[in-house]
């Protein structure tokens, strides 16, 4: 029987070696490459050189400020020294011998960067090669920017920007000092760099490097949203006041439902938890007997409410605009060719022209003198009843009489799409109407008894808790305003109040029970909080 040969120990030893060496040749080899693709900045004649797997190219070298003759022989010029090249050594001004300098590749010269590095006599800082450091002519400081020009092609490997604990660092290498700098940045130079330092609270910034300049934006730190709460003074009673201050250039001041939609009610802190939102307060007026909100709801450009008469409504736009005051407001739906203005959204009301989104949560109205569409996918994808309306879907409602006289015939396939107009051609992002409207142009509105009569139920009469939305200095407040003798304030209080203050305009959110504001996910009204259909949440 033949049995299998085993290695001798000896032999075991010389394949071990082998692959010890074979490892130490890698590694070897990974330094080496290392090695190169880091020491190949060259900053030469203000122009940023790369040379490749360590030469230099014909190309460069002439960019560098080399001339050139090529015969049997290279000859190489440079500022009154000649090199000549032979069988790829050099002979430079014919004292030193340089041997393996340079190679010929396409009929092109490739010579070693480090040949290059000698005779220019190049200075060197940590990775960068240099003839002479940068100048830099000037350090500008505006509101938002810092521009800083140079005399040099600047690269990413020359510019180190960093920011920590509200201070921006600005690391120029190699580089001189600045010839002109703005008040506000101060500078330094360590060890062949200069540095730029700035004191500032910022929330980011972006470095740009083209051609001589940098440019850096600065994005400063501001406080997207605020939580103040005071007890004050006024008219010779004392009052709780919350403030929640949000710059709507940050944030979304954004109406938002309760989890099963329109009809529906819940209390605010579980509508804000519900749709992953920390702060906000009650927001409109609604009908007790069906839990429908009462006057305009727009939340993210959707229309979930139409208005109700010309009460105020607040409006963030789709550039982060913010406004209160009566704006009229038209919402069209248009079918193929054929538009027809909208009467209701999402209520029981039945209108020549109704609109019911998928936030409905309610059985649509059943009409006989109405036919309806169901919309998906911005088609018509069918005509008849139907009680409730379908997931990811719309429902459009009209008169039997508008579907004869504008759209006879089949509609299944037609295209469908919701139009917004208002009177002052705002693209809306974020809207809900309520009143009445306290402040305009930083004064009491001129008509305020005419306002106060277009409330009934005692709202503006009343000494009541508040709710109100109001702007000033283009952030917007949401106030709560409770009494600590139980009872909170009415119209010509709260108005007083808000102008003194120096708001620029105001006006009122449903209040009394409904009043409730919720900061960090808890609520800072006093209390027990009512089930309300509509909050508006800071997101």
């Amino acid at each position: 029987m033949n049995l299998p040969k085993t290695k001798s120990k000896s032999e075991n030893r010389g394949v071990d070696d082998v692959v010890k060496i074979i490892k130490i040749a890698i590694v070897i080899y990974f330094i080496m490459l290392a090695t190169i693709s880091v020491a190949q900045i060259f900053l030469i004649n203000n122009k940023i050189l790369t040379p490749v797997n360590g030469y230099f190219s014909e190309d460069q070298l002439r960019d560098i400020g080399f001339n050139f003759v090529k015969n049997e022989k290279i000859y190489l010029i440079y500022n009154r020294k000649l090199i000549v090249g032979s069988d790829g050594d050099f002979l430079i001004d014919f004292e030193q011998y340089v041997p393996k300098a340079y190679t010929i590749s396409g009929g092109k010269i490739l010579v070693k960067q480090e040949i290059i590095t000698d005779f220019l006599k190049l200075s060197k800082t940590g990775d960068i090669f240099f003839d002479k450091p940068i100048s830099i002519s000037s350090v500008n400081l505006s509101e938002d920017k810092i521009t800083i020009s140079t005399s040099s092609e600047l690269t990413k490997e020359l510019v180190n920007v960093t920011y920590s604990n509200g201070t921006l660092n600005i690391r120029i290498t190699p580089a001189d000092m600045p010839k002109s700098i703005s008040n506000g940045i101060s500078v330094s130079k360590q060890n062949g760099s200069v540095l730029l330092t700035l004191s500032k609270q910022l929330e980011d910034y972006h470095v740009t490097i083209s051609n001589q300049s940098i440019v850096i934006t600065l994005i400063p730190l501001v406080k997207k949203i605020e939580y103040v709460k005071r007890t004050e003074s006024f008219a010779g009673r004392t009052f709780t006041v919350n403030y929640l201050i949000a710059d709507p250039k940050y944030v979304s001041i954004v109406p938002l439902l309760p989890k099963k939609g329109i009809g529906s009610t819940a209390t605010l802190n579980s509508i804000l938890s519900e749709n992953g939102v920390q702060h906000g307060v009650n927001a409109n007026y609604f009908d007790p007997a069906t839990g429908l909100p009462i006057d305009i709801v727009i939340a993210n450009g959707r229309v979930l409410s139409h208005r109700y008469g010309l009460r105020p409504m607040f409006i963030q736009t789709t550039d982060n605009k913010v406004f209160i005051g009566k704006n009229y407001v038209d919402i069209t739906v248009r079918i193929g060719e054929v538009l027809l203005l909208v009467k209701g959204v999402n209520t029981r009301a039945l209108g020549e022209v109704n609109l019911y989104t998928q936030e409905y949560g309610l059985s649509i109205p059943r009409d006989v003198s109405k036919t309806y569409f169901v919309v998906k996918n911005n088609k018509i994808s069918s005509e008849g009843y139907v009680q409730y309306v379908p997931s990811n879907s719309m429902v459009i409602m009209v008169s039997v009489e508008i579907k004869k006289k504008f759209l006879p015939g089949n509609v299944v396939g037609l295209p469908v799409s919701i139009e917004l107009y208002t009177d002052n051609g705002y693209k809306i992002k974020n809207a809900v109407g309520a009143g009445p409207l306290l402040i305009q142009d930083g004064k009491i509105i001129p008509d305020a008894n005419e306002e106060k009569l277009r409330y009934g139920g005692g709202i503006p009469t009343t000494r009541t808790d508040r709710t109100i939305i109001a702007i000033k200095d283009g952030k917007v407040h949401l106030i709560t305003i409770q009494g600590l003798s139980g009872s909170g304030m009415n119209f010509d209080e709260a108005a007083q109040f808000l102008l003194l203050k120096g708001y620029e305009s105001a006006m009122m959110l449903d209040g009394g029970g409904s009043t409730s504001m919720v900061y960090s996910n808890r609520y800072v009204t006093n209390g027990s909080p009512r089930n309300i259909p509509v909050a508006l949440g800071l997101k």
